[in-house]
């Protein structure tokens, strides 16, 4: 592979929505940095984790990117991550690496990691992916987008509307899309997230500590997508939440296992 033929990081909607920023990106490793601040708290989970995704599915997904053909470009199959503290909300830097655990002329295996400024580990994430035909790598965001004030939290930047207990909405919005006009991956992990709360009835005590999540079918940025969540089991500290994101047609888009647990009384 020659140097000309390596993708550039693009910045669409979803990245601008997490303040992403990349550093370097190689077939064996990438590194991004997130810019922290009040964006990631949350008036109903107190911090959205989930929002970490954005970050970790891009660090993950670019390592299979940079190591392909140009035609051929990684869509993810399933992400597993694992939240072990809450994002700063400070304005301090986060760093975002991944590395390569495998690949071949499918795809491949990538992980990744968020720290903060302290070097503490604060998000994990393994990610399948696979390569899918493209005429070349996405070279700028389908729609256009403003990047929300930093006063604004991740759900209201979405838009994220509660129809029911456990039923939430994100309806079309650039800042969801990722560079083919997809929803990035990142993102239905935050309506997985926010989803999940809603059938909790989250009240700022209860954090997600790890999500599961398999990818079925592109979600579209232009199009509404609903999440609907079923409580599989809930302990005094522990619960597990089943969620379904679909298109507006009913079609599943993401299937996603996640686990909450409680941080305080």
């Amino acid at each position: 592979m020659t140097p000309a033929s390596v993708p550039e990081f693009l910045i669409s909607g979803a990245e601008a929505l997490v303040r992403v920023s990349p550093l370097s990106l190689s077939p064996e490793r990438a590194e991004l940095t997130v810019e922290s601040g009040p964006w990631l708290r949350d008036p109903v989970a107190g911090f959205s984790r989930g929002a970490l995704a954005v970050p970790l599915d891009d660090v993950t997904g670019y390592i299979i990117a940079v190591g392909s053909r140009r035609d051929r470009w990684p869509v993810s199959l399933g992400i597993r991550l694992d939240f072990l503290a809450d994002p700063p909300t400070d304005g301090s830097p986060l760093a975002v690496t991944g590395e390569l655990i495998t690949r071949d002329d499918r795809g491949g295996a990538t992980r990744g990691t968020v720290t903060d400024a302290s070097g503490a580990a604060i998000a994990l994430i393994t990610q399948r992916s696979h390569l899918v035909s493209l005429d070349g790598p996405p070279t700028g965001p389908v729609a256009p987008f403003v990047e929300p004030s930093g006063a604004t939290s991740i759900r209201d930047a979405l838009g994220i509307r509660e129809r029911a207990r456990g039923v939430v909405d994100m309806p079309a919005t650039a800042l969801a899309a990722n560079g083919m006009g997809n929803i990035h991956g990142g993102v239905l992990i935050c309506g997985v997230e926010f989803a999940a709360m809603s059938a909790l009835e989250a009240d700022g005590h209860l954090r997600s500590t790890s999500i599961d999540i398999v990818f079925v079918r592109p979600g579209n940025a232009a199009d509404t997508t609903t999440f609907c969540a079923e409580v599989m089991h809930r302990g005094r500290s522990l619960a597990v939440v089943r969620v379904v994101g679909a298109n507006s047609s009913g079609k599943a888009c993401a299937v996603a296992t996640v686990t909450v647990q409680r941080v305080s009384p």
